[in-house]
């Protein structure tokens, strides 16, 4: 072979090699690779070679609870960073715990039988040495790497002027989704989920949230057959909606009929899947049939408390059906397509059958695009966290949802696990439309006061006293 030979064999080898190598160890641009096999392995998980594609030696395989974890320490520059995990979670979709130098937060594997990148989580890194701990969750996923780019705090939402869904909406809901929309992507309204929560932050905090959320779980039918009182949730969300506060209201349904009723499962948890019988696929499949009749009954019969609030012009956040795609409560645990007819079925039967024009429809999204019912019937998108950490930012979540609703719909924290840090999210591009805490060790009674008043009396967060005069 002449020298003009070697030298082509051996461009040839240079280049085989550099492919070769970037097919087993991607490179972030600017960025950091760091090999899972190499960090601090606790809890039972090991290093494993059995399934194909990985790269470095190895991955990290074994993690069955909340102490399976591995940690890897680096070096890098201070700034703002997009995280990838390459993970590998071959037996469906799960959920996973994560922190960055202690800072917590959450987020979801999509299911994959081969290693790829989750989808990026905006993190902050220190100058010098950084740690990020993954493990915990639903456990049962593969961790092969972590990757970090570069990155930029996320765009501001784009604005949304869009009228409402319901062309007959009345004025006072009209002028309440506009005045949403112009606060989107400017402040955040501050929520709180039930009344007696409220007038707790408002007595640690010197000022009522801006949103007062009441759930008519009371009114549902089957619970009223087995001695439940309502104590007149609708007559105070009214007296809310007249003293200037924005009401919300949400509807823990009790399933219409075929209530477990057992010592495991009483009548009153029948909003649960495993506490009723009820098929909503074959209810929504015959309409003629005892199932299909029970629910037309309830919805009407929840559309007399409804009207209340409609009688004394007072405009409503409506979040039915929440959680569907969770599958843990009955309207979602036999799939989407029967869902979306549900919730098609209560926008007619609440709009076009008993006219109740003062609704601000609010659709509750698990992640999954099967499960949306459609930009015509949803006004606003919410979303329900429950970090494992509350100081969790929500980047990932953010950006899942902004992809598919940014200039479309506004969204909002539709429950979340004690109080969000609203000021820490604006300052990374997270523009929520309003916050909604849940209750007892779940809400602010669980936070240090000085935490809940801090974050209630922020700049960026709307609470009653700074709302317009209606």
């Amino acid at each position: 072979m002449n020298s003009a030979s070697h030298k082509i064999l051996h461009a040839v080898l240079v280049i085989i090699a550099i492919l070769s190598l970037s097919a087993c160890q991607p490179v972030i641009a600017a960025g950091l690779h760091i090999e899972a096999e190499g960090g601090t392995l606790a809890g039972g998980v090991a290093v494993s070679t059995s399934t194909a594609g990985y790269t470095g030696a190895g991955y990290v395989s074994g993690f069955t609870g909340k102490q399976s974890t591995v940690t890897v320490k680096f070096a890098a520059k201070a700034g703002l960073y997009d995280l990838r995990f390459r993970y590998r979670s071959a037996s469906g979709q799960k959920g996973y715990d994560a922190s960055v130098n202690g800072s917590g937060f959450s987020g979801m594997f999509a299911p994959s039988i081969s290693f790829r990148a989750s989808d990026p989580t905006l993190v902050t890194l220190k100058s010098g040495d950084n740690s990020i701990t993954i493990g915990g969750g639903w456990g049962w996923y593969d961790i092969d790497a972590v990757d970090l780019s570069p990155a930029k705090p996320i765009a501001r939402p784009r604005r949304i002027t869009a009228p409402p869904v319901d062309s007959k909406s009345t004025p006072e809901a009209r002028k309440l989704l506009s005045y949403l929309e112009s606060v989107y992507g400017r402040s955040t309204l501050s929520g709180q989920q039930d009344l007696p929560e409220a007038q707790y932050v408002q007595k640690v905090t010197g000022t009522m949230p801006a949103i007062v959320v009441t759930d008519l779980i009371e009114y549902s039918p089957s619970r009223i057959k087995n001695g439940s009182k309502p104590a007149g949730a609708v007559e105070k969300a009214v007296g809310l909606g007249k003293s200037g506060n924005i009401v919300g209201l949400m509807w823990h349904w009790n399933a219409p009929m075929d209530l477990t009723d057992s010592k495991d499962q009483p009548w009153w948890k029948g909003f649960y899947t495993a506490a009723t019988s009820f098929r909503i696929d074959y209810a929504m499949a015959h309409p003629d049939s005892p199932g299909y009749r029970a629910l037309i009954s309830d919805m009407d019969t929840i559309s007399v408390q409804i009207a209340k609030l409609d009688k004394a012009h007072i405009p409503v956040l409506w979040r039915p059906l929440h959680e569907a795609s969770g599958g843990w409560f009955w309207w979602g645990a036999h799939g989407p397509q029967p869902f979306i007819q549900l919730w098609r079925l209560m926008y007619h039967r609440l709009v076009d059958v008993h006219h109740l024009h003062n609704l601000i429809w609010v659709y509750t999204d698990g992640g999954d695009p099967a499960w949306y019912p459609g930009d015509r019937y949803v006004d606003i998108v919410g979303t329900d966290q429950y970090p494992a950490d509350r100081a969790d930012l929500l980047t990932g979540v953010w950006r899942g949802l902004t992809a598919r609703f940014d200039g479309k719909k506004m969204l909002a924290l539709a429950e979340f696990k004690t109080v969000p840090e609203i000021e820490k999210m604006h300052s990374v591009g997270v523009w929520w439309d309003y916050f909604v805490p849940w209750v007892g060790d779940l809400g602010p009674k669980d936070m240090a006061v000085v935490d809940v008043a801090r974050i209630y009396k922020s700049p960026g967060v709307v609470t009653k006293n700074r709302l317009p005069r209606r």
